[in-house]
């Protein structure tokens, strides 16, 4: 008897595995398509039949996010920027007038119905890196920076209570977890940091702590810190991180071109030549000429 309880109960779990798949297929199909009615029904079945499938809550989310999401087409006159996609001529003289620009921006009513999904989802599913980073790239889009800092800082702390056993798309565990997760949070960090807005440099500041409080072989962290300082014409406490990410990477040289660098800039000349010297030793071709050149220009 127990034998055939067993049995019904695979081919239970095998054939919601297989429903599953079908709703999700069948969504994909939907979104890509437009059919943002008939999409919503699909979604309204799908929960019915399977209402804590972790992909349901990510297909609510980007039906939400995409239904939020519009583009406007605005022409513009002078220099053409990097987004520019059209170049407006005027017929009779060839001359260019104008350019075509796409704007997105988002109706954050809808957006939020999404997040509201993904949030939702990531209490049930915490280990799902996916759906961390979704909601980490939609607050930035919504330019939600405070909110945005908050999810990175949950990833971190999330990530050292999991010991980096993370999952991705369709739930399948990632290789090289840690590394994939560090290295794309470095990446939100070098958006905050390119801003142009130092009112992001505590984002930066805060989530390097916190990378450092967990992590602290990490280099980048260090990095990120000695930047911001540098930025803010601190030139001693940037120097002062950058040192420390030299402690965790000794042969790291473009650490040591920056202690080189900003040595010089504050007038100590004895530690700018050492670390000119590493940078001769330690560095390529071109990291070699600029030290040589460096080294004789202090030596005079």
């Amino acid at each position: 008897m127990r034998i055939n309880v067993l049995l019904i109960l695979l081919i239970f779990l095998l054939s919601s595995f297989v429903l599953a798949d079908d709703f999700k297929n069948t969504y994909v199909q939907l979104l890509e398509e437009g059919k943002y009615d008939v999409l919503y029904q699909h979604l309204q079945k799908w929960e019915e039949a399977a209402p804590y499938d972790p992909e349901l809550f990510i297909a609510y989310f980007n039906y939400y996010f995409n239904l939020g999401r519009n583009e406007n087409m605005t022409i513009k006159k002078g220099i053409p920027e990097e987004e520019s996609i059209i170049v407006l001529k005027d017929p009779d003289t060839g001359e260019e007038v104008g350019y075509l620009h796409s704007e997105i921006y988002y109706d954050e009513e809808k957006v939020d119905l999404g997040l509201k999904y993904l949030n939702e989802g990531l209490i049930r599913y915490p280990d799902r890196l996916d759906m961390h980073f979704g909601k980490i790239h939609t607050l930035g889009e919504l330019t939600r920076y405070e909110d945005q800092k908050d999810a990175i800082i949950d990833v971190l702390n999330i990530s050292k209570e999991n010991n980096n056993e993370w999952l991705y798309h369709d739930g399948e565990k990632l290789d090289d977890a840690f590394t994939f997760m560090i290295d794309s949070i470095q990446g939100r960090l070098y958006n905050f940091i390119n801003m142009g807005d130092r009112a992001a440099d505590k984002y930066v500041i805060e989530i390097s702590e916190k990378i450092i409080e967990l992590y602290p072989d990490v280099v980048y962290p260090y990095n990120n810190i000695a930047v911001v300082y540098y930025y803010q014409n601190n030139y001693e406490e940037a120097i002062k991180y950058f040192k420390l990410a030299e402690e965790k990477n000794p042969l790291d040289t473009v650490v040591i071109n920056n202690i080189a660098y900003l040595s010089q800039v504050i007038g100590d000349k004895e530690t700018s030549l050492q670390y000119y010297e590493k940078l001769n030793k330690y560095g390529d071709e071109i990291d070699k000429e600029l030290a040589e050149q460096k080294i004789k220009e202090l030596s005079e």
